[in-house]
């Protein structure tokens, strides 16, 4: 996982992170604006609590300074100072402190979640996003685009085709086309070779075998059961009998 930064920041986070230390407020707003348009991706979530421990921290550092030097030119008492100091800590350190944390756990996550998309991907050659979000608890939009965030920065080969849909859908109901033998040649043109069709006289039904009928003798009108190709004579006045 070397490859994945640690967060990955573009133009507008550098522009929050200036905005936090020299305008807390417009930096907070921003940081909102980033945050509500772009926290539905896993890969951007690390980097959006971080911007908003840069807020608050920005915070902080813009009244402590002011506030230490109205402190050295002796306009509060130290009294003053230590609660004033303690309040804009549970205000800002202290939020800071819990975004700070959360990035570093939402980042943690994220890697235990690239680290299995790679062990099904690589190892268990899985290749469809439908069963990556079935095995991996995520959404088959959010899977979509961390792979494609993952092979973006190298974790994952980006020739690998990662298929829409589940490897069952494939399976069931679509008809899938019959592999011609491995050959030397290849089909012309790269086509897939011809099916070969089943041939006229083997599609058609075996001729139906003539089985002993009654026949009337000719002479008495007696019953007799005659098989075809065998003589038979009536068994009542012994006149020849024919099959047809």
């Amino acid at each position: 996982m070397s490859n994945l930064p640690k967060y990955e920041r573009n133009g507008f986070d550098i522009a929050i992170i200036v905005f936090a230390y020299l305008f807390m407020p417009l930096g907070l707003v921003f940081a909102m604006i980033q945050l509500s348009s772009t926290h539905y991706k896993n890969y951007r979530k690390p980097v959006n609590y971080n911007l908003l421990f840069h807020v608050f921290l920005g915070g902080f550092v813009e009244i402590l300074v002011p506030f230490i030097g109205t402190r050295a030119s002796g306009d509060i008492t130290t009294g003053q100072f230590v609660m004033t100091a303690v309040l804009w800590i549970l205000l800002f350190l202290v939020p800071a402190a819990i975004f700070a944390r959360s990035a570093a756990r939402a980042r943690g996550r994220f890697l235990q979640l690239a680290e299995r998309y790679i062990q099904l991907i690589t190892g268990s050659w899985v290749r469809h996003i439908g069963d990556l979000s079935d095995m991996t608890g995520q959404s088959e939009a959010d899977v979509s685009r961390d792979i494609e965030y993952l092979k973006s920065h190298g974790v994952l080969d980006a020739d690998i085709a990662i298929r829409e849909g589940r490897s069952s859908d494939a399976a069931e109901g679509r008809p899938q086309p019959v592999e011609a033998p491995h050959s030397p040649f290849g089909a012309p043109g790269g086509q897939p070779y011809p099916q070969p069709t089943s041939s006229p006289l083997r599609s058609q039904p075996p001729a139906s075998r003539m089985l002993p009928k009654s026949v009337s003798c000719p002479s008495c009108g007696a019953q007799n059961t005659v098989t075809p190709d065998q003589p038979k004579s009536c068994d009542y006045c012994g006149t020849a009998l024919s099959y047809h």
